[in-house]
């Protein structure tokens, strides 16, 4: 992957939420974008925390399915983030060593992107010769 960047593959439409809104608002919000996590933003849109379809279901196994319970209180605040000009391995290494399936790209504390494992295996994908045999008819 030499001399692939994080900004060459990174999503850019990344649906966000506010850390004032409510379970019920997250999990709103990401089964109409068909999506497992939401970047959490302050009122400025200052990225402050991730949530994912891994922490509402920690809350419900644990019996607290409160739809009023805001983000903020259940979000993982401490955000693991990429720079768009990071190169994809080192995105990968950080993706792994934290186990973690999405990354925010994030500039100067301004939220650019977002950078996941499907992308990650498109950009493998998109530099791999296809070495699948041909057979003739």
């Amino acid at each position: 992957m030499d001399k692939l960047r994080v900004r060459d593959y990174m999503s850019t439409d990344v649906v966000t939420i506010s850390k004032d809104a409510t379970m019920r608002d997250a999990i709103e919000k990401m089964l109409e974008n068909n999506i497992h996590g939401l970047m959490v933003v302050d009122s400025g849109e200052k990225p402050v925390g991730i949530v994912t379809t891994d922490d509402i279901l920690a809350l419900i196994e644990n019996g607290q399915p409160d739809n009023n319970t805001v983000v903020g209180e259940f979000m993982e605040a401490g955000l693991i983030s990429t720079d768009p000009d990071y190169d994809l391995r080192k995105a990968v290494s950080i993706m792994t060593r934290n186990k973690i399936h999405r990354l925010p790209v994030i500039k100067n504390h301004v939220l650019l992107g977002m950078i996941t494992g499907s992308d990650i295996m498109k950009a493998f994908r998109d530099i791999t010769p296809d070495r699948t045999p041909r057979h003739k008819a």
